[in-house]
């Protein structure tokens, strides 16, 4: 018997092919809504489906959007480029073209307020407003008004909504634009980061993909162009936690970062510019070992100097950093063990007990970070639990330390250490024992800034030994630039968390609550400067060790 079906409403037995036959028979018959939730679901299933795709470009067209209607039928030309209904549709949709001379006018208008909303490649935390951001918008919709095809524009107003911190539409802008134009690959790492930023890794993953398919080496551009001298930043094709944000601390008219993505030593090395130094801004992770390795490579047979040698970043693992650490006096970390999954599934003398790491503990997945799948275990019962509730096989194992303050709050403090010398970043208070900033308290009490305030002016009050403490941990790490995550226990020790060439280093939280951090931080970005100018008197040519 065949199944009935409500016109609104979907079989689940449907198959996407199905779907997109229907989603045609409600088209034809002018019923335009119920062809585009057929649309919808068919793309649900399978999101690159050209068929449903083409389509949606023509309902697009229907529903006055001619920007999306092109950028659907030239996305499908991309996919199936013998698509013969999706190149005559695309013809029609052109007809909303008004004059692509005039657009490309207004384009420029637009770039002369800002030319950096034409650079595509800045970390979001690092993208703010600038005088004449309105009518640099208003340019920008004008030229869409007269070509919604300009693909350029919409990359533009991306960048607009970026700074502004409008993420969503900032994503929506940027995938007009690589449906529009799929090489551009400045576009897709943009559009990257942004899915990265709200945890969809998996689409940031494909636009990645796309880019580095296309190119490997990015130039600095915009302001950068003049800038007296180049860095060359070395790159992994990962997510958010892979790479160094050095653009956060670096200005763009006194420093020119190109990025170098090190992917394959079969695949020849792109005609790289003339630069000045190396920087190394691969982090130290299991799914990066390929890179690294490629950058010490790179790095050693490099005749310029080279900061924060990818050959010693091995050093800041957590299964190592114990252990790179121990001479310092006064600091102390919690032993951390790398399991397989299988290995923590042997009951009371599993591999964690036999490394003397006894419950309570913390597990996360290896590679993991912003605290992603980390937990406590009071017991194998809720050990058991975890790993039912997550995927993966390898993860880091650490006992669990109570760090309250006699308050009963969680303290979590982050040094910036630059050439040598440590600087306060921020200090994070919460209730739980997982402290993040962006979900602290900090934003609530007044107390608590007053408290992070008197951390940043003078950290030696919290943390007896400042400098020699922290700046010691520099050799010991063989690192140039990096952040340390600590607490401060009642005996006075230092508990160290964790160090990382890749700790978020900005000056982008509300001026009005945190007005003290635009005194204080940007001494990191001075000293981010100097370091990439050389001054240490002392530094040699490389300094991998």
């Amino acid at each position: 018997m065949e199944p009935s079906y409500d016109r609104s409403m979907t079989s689940v037995r449907e198959t996407a092919a199905q779907l997109v036959v229907r989603a045609l028979e409600e088209e034809a018959a002018g019923n335009w809504l119920e062809s585009h939730v057929l649309c919808e679901r068919a793309l649900a299933q399978s999101p690159q489906d050209p068929d449903a795709l083409n389509v949606m470009g023509r309902l697009c067209g229907v529903a006055g959007d001619p920007a999306r209607a092109i950028a659907l039928q030239s996305f499908v030309l991309h996919l199936d480029p013998s698509h013969a209904r999706a190149a005559a549709d695309l013809e029609r949709a052109r007809f909303a073209i008004d004059s692509t001379d005039d657009a490309r006018d207004c384009y420029d208008r637009a770039l002369r307020i800002e030319p950096e909303i034409a650079c595509h490649l800045h970390s979001y935390l690092g993208l703010v407003p600038f005088a004449g951001i309105d009518r640099a918008e208003v340019h920008l919709r004008e030229c869409l008004q007269l070509d919604p095809g300009h693909a350029r524009a919409h990359a533009a107003l991306a960048n607009l909504h970026a700074r502004r911190k409008a993420p969503l539409a900032a994503i929506e802008a940027y995938s007009l634009a690589v449906m529009l134009d799929w090489s551009f690959a400045e576009a897709h790492v943009a559009l990257a980061g942004l899915l990265d930023a709200i945890r969809e890794e998996g689409l940031a993953v494909q636009h990645r993909r796309a880019a580095l398919e296309r190119r490997r080496f990015f130039p600095a551009c915009g302001a950068s162009a003049n800038a007296d001298r180049s860095v060359l930043v070395l790159a992994t094709p990962g997510g958010i936690v892979a790479n160094v944000p050095l653009d956060l601390a670096v200005n763009p008219s006194r420093t020119a970062l190109h990025r170098y993505y090190l992917i394959d030593d079969a695949d020849p090395a792109p005609s790289l510019p003339p630069y000045d130094l190396i920087f190394n801004g691969i982090e130290e992770l299991e799914s990066s070992a390929a890179s690294i390795e490629l950058a010490a490579r790179f790095a050693d047979a490099s005749a310029v100097p080279v900061l924060n040698h990818p050959r010693n970043a091995a050093r800041t693992r957590r299964t190592a950093l114990a252990r790179a650490l121990a001479g310092i006096d006064g600091l102390r970390l919690a032993p951390t063990i790398r399991a397989e999954r299988a290995e923590l599934l042997g009951g009371p003398h599993d591999v964690a007990s036999a490394a003397g790491v006894a419950f309570p503990i913390i597990i996360r997945p290896v590679d993991s970070h912003r605290g992603d799948g980390l937990e406590r275990a009071g017991g194998h019962d809720e050990l058991a639990g975890y790993l039912e509730r997550h995927d993966g096989e390898r993860f880091y194992v650490a006992p669990f330390v109570d760090y309250r303050s006699a308050d009963g709050y969680y303290r979590k403090y982050r040094a910036i250490v630059v050439d040598g010398v440590p600087f306060p970043y921020h200090l994070a208070i919460s209730d739980r024992w997982i402290v993040h900033y962006a979900g602290s308290l900090m934003e609530r009490h007044a107390w608590m800034r007053e408290e992070e305030e008197r951390f940043l002016r003078d950290p030696a009050s919290v943390f007896d030994r400042w400098e020699e403490r922290f700046g010691a941990v520099a050799p010991a790490l063989g690192l140039e630039s990096f952040g340390v995550d600590c607490t401060l226990l009642a005996d006075g020790s230092i508990l160290v968390f964790e160090c990382n060439a890749g700790m978020l280093v900005h000056c982008a939280d509300d001026p009005a609550l945190f007005a003290y951090k635009y005194a204080y931080v940007p001494r990191i970005f001075d000293a981010v400067e100097r370091l990439l100018r050389l001054e240490s008197p002392d530094r040699s040519p490389k300094d991998g060790r």
